[in-house]
């Protein structure tokens, strides 16, 4: 019996990290050029609805702001960092979007 769960327990640890390496190959697949491009496509969705993140200092919103280092990143020569830079710009769009997606049908309290 003990050799039966232990090796069920190994089974079923080799599997899960089959699993979560292939979810990481295929999270860094992605190109630079894929990553910006999806966040830009967000973020003028996200300009569409009205719901950008930005604070009022601010000169450049979040997602712009992302996306210049990324390129700044890029022109240096910084791969990692470009992608970093890019992927946080893409989930900062990607937030806006769903949140002004959740929260559709509210309304404000003083509205009638």
């Amino acid at each position: 019996m003990k050799k039966i769960l232990i090796g069920a327990a190994v089974a079923v640890a080799l599997n899960l990290t089959a699993c979560s390496s292939m979810a990481t190959q295929s999270q860094s697949a992605q190109s630079y050029d894929a990553i910006v491009a999806d966040a830009t496509a967000t973020q003028a969705k996200s300009i569409e609805l009205k719901n950008v993140w930005q604070q009022k200092k601010m000169k450049l919103s979040y997602v712009d702001h992302y996306l210049d280092l990324a390129k700044k990143a890029k022109e240096k020569g910084d791969e990692a960092a470009a992608i970093k830079w890019a992927k946080e710009a893409q989930k900062s769009a990607h937030a806006q979007v769903a949140q002004i997606e959740k929260h559709k049908g509210y309304k404000a309290a003083w509205e009638k």
